[in-house]
């Protein structure tokens, strides 16, 4: 049965919204910056900014840059959230802001998918009427393409859960290494297609959702690298150039048939992502929201500053175009359980002890950006128990409490010396420094090593260039089980050589074992119980310190309607929803 998951929100911002839907309780009218919405009754936050109209260009303001456009090599809420306005897959997430629910529904597909054989054999049927952006026909055998082709090994972590659930998969390498193709994708006809599984999977239809499966068009893809070099559109826009660090621009595909696409509604004739901007000329210019400035938005991984909280604070139009996003994420730091001292448990519950978490979130911006996190599992997950194997007074770290564990280890005076890999982004570092600071206290010194944000995903993915550290994070992206998220990073059957989403590299036959033995399980309910249980077994080996879950704020132009948090973004404002108040202004 498919789950829906609600949005993890206040209860008094769900009663502000539907006051506000009746005319009281919030502001459906002009804010006075233009903004027509739904206003929040707690912060005054946007809930939503009202409804666009077709029509105009919507400008993203972003500090990093766009590595690829290939859906197999994106990573990152960003990117993914950029590729759902060119790119559709069998199956995506409606958002309906005023139920607040996601849904699970077919987009290239009829239905969100037909299981049989115990969710061991799932089918899909395409809809009729959808096509690529040069009019070619989307068809099974595209669809079949698609996926193949991104489980080349080069395409880093793309297609972790088909190769671990398909049967024949594990050690497929992809379309253009063996053009045979797997047996488990079986095409019935050119609409109709079927995928056999080595297990139950009652959520393979969220697996389809992911960009790494879009369909390519069989016969005129010839190399691996083409699709990032010449993306092929099937979404409603179409990349109409693009010059790295500089400017990506989108244009209506005229091939993409509104009618068989429930999830995007494809307001504006443009999109353009602004690239490489300093993250305080974002703030500024969406503050002053001069000239077009007004029509833009700041990326989902460019939420503002802490310092523009005070200005925000003081002018009520300005908190009512901006948008307080989800708590969808856990932020953790992995502690890589091959390479010395970090294969002593002691040293590994140490750092456990030691890390001053409250820091941590006040880098993050404070407690109005984040929260911390004591385990990896999202508050509201199906089965999670709340429970803290490492507390400190405060969330401020215990160094006397990890210096004893060091001194138990063999290490009475410290003296471990640690490198942690850090994307750089100025957010990101400020976060490894607080660890930094937290671990010199306890006697363990800390050398930073800063990865170019747009590759480090790539890097860290790849044992061999990966340090001893590094802080990464978990989305639910409308998935929220314990399967995606803890089979993935700490199932030691899942590590690779390249695309590892396991950085721990924790392979302990014991949680090995108690992960599986939860994804045989056909009840849901004793499944999410199960893997409740193994969330707390993985805590007790401490292969990583859990940090944070972000509630970032992401700021929107006055003429920028239909922003809202979208949980299939990981929490942040949905680009597929985004269009123009007044498009002519």
């Amino acid at each position: 049965m498919t789950r829906l998951r609600k949005l993890v929100v206040a209860s008094v911002a769900s009663s502000a919204l539907l006051l506000a839907a009746c005319g009281g309780g919030g502001d459906t009218g002009s804010t006075g910056s233009g903004v027509q919405g739904y206003m929040s009754a707690k912060g005054g936050y946007a809930l939503y900014t009202g409804t666009p109209k077709k029509g105009g260009t919507v400008t993203i303001f972003s500090a990093v840059d766009f590595a690829h456009l290939d859906p197999a090599l994106g990573t990152g809420g960003d990117v993914t959230n950029m590729m759902s306005l060119i790119y559709r897959q069998l199956t995506g997430y409606k958002y309906d802001y005023k139920t607040q629910k996601q849904t699970l529904v077919g987009d290239l597909a009829t239905s969100a998918g037909t299981s049989s054989k115990g969710a061991t054999v799932w089918t899909y049927h395409l809809k009729s009427g959808i096509a690529f952006q040069d009019g070619t026909p989307i068809t099974a055998q595209d669809v079949k393409f698609g996926i193949e082709r991104a489980m080349d090994p080069q395409f880093s972590g793309s297609s972790d859960y088909m190769k671990q659930y398909l049967k024949g998969a594990s050690k497929y390498q992809g379309y253009f290494k063996d053009p045979k193709g797997l047996d488990s994708i079986k095409i019935i006809n050119d609409t109709t297609i079927e995928f056999d599984l080595n297990q139950p999977v009652a959520g393979f239809g969220y697996i389809l959702a992911q960009p790494s499966t879009t369909p390519f068009p069989v016969g005129k893809v010839s190399t691996s690298t083409q699709i990032d070099k010449s993306p092929i559109a099937s979404g409603p826009y179409e990349i109409k150039s693009f010059v790295h660090s500089q400017k990506l621009v989108m244009v209506r595909n005229p091939h993409w048939n509104a009618k068989t696409d429930p999830i995007r509604p494809a307001y504006p004739d443009s999109f353009e992502f602004v690239l490489n901007l300093d993250q305080n000329t974002i703030d500024q210019r969406l503050l002053a929201g001069q000239g077009k400035d007004v029509d833009a938005l700041a990326s989902s991984t460019n939420p503002i500053l802490p310092s523009v909280i005070p200005q925000l604070n003081q002018n009520p139009q300005l908190k009512a175009r901006t948008v307080h996003d989800l708590a969808a994420c856990t932020w953790f730091l992995s502690l890589k359980m091959t390479a010395k001292p970090l294969n002593n448990l002691k040293v590994r519950q140490a750092i456990n002890y030691a890390v001053d978490k409250t820091s941590v979130v006040n880098a993050t911006g404070g407690p109005d950006f984040a929260t911390v996190a004591d385990d990896m599992e999202l508050p509201n997950t199906p089965g999670r128990t709340d429970f803290n194997l490492y507390p400190t007074p405060g969330h401020n770290g215990d160094p006397a409490k990890a210096k004893q564990l060091l001194a138990e280890a063999g290490y009475p005076n410290g003296g471990i010396t640690l490198t942690m890999d850090v994307r750089g982004i100025p957010q990101w570092q400020a976060q490894a420094e607080a660890v930094q600071a937290s671990l010199a206290k306890a006697g363990i010194k800390v050398k930073l090593n800063v990865i170019d944000a747009a590759n480090f995903y790539q890097v860290i993915a790849t044992p061999s260039q990966q340090h001893d550290m590094t802080i990464s994070g978990w989305c639910a992206t409308g998935w929220n089980s314990g399967l995606p998220l803890l089979r993935q990073h700490f199932d030691g059957d899942t590590i690779t050589s390249t695309g590892n989403a396991n950085y721990s590299m924790l392979n302990d036959p014991k949680i090995n074992a108690a992960l599986e033995s939860a994804q045989k399980l056909t009840d849901e309910s004793a499944q999410d119980k199960a893997f409740g249980e193994a969330n707390e077994l993985i805590m007790k080996d401490a292969p990583l310190v859990p940090l944070l879950r972000e509630t970032p704020l992401q700021m929107v132009g006055s003429n920028v309607g239909g922003a809202f948090a979208h949980e299939n973004t990981t929490g942040y404002i949905g680009y597929e929803d985004l269009g123009l108040i007044d498009p002519g202004k």
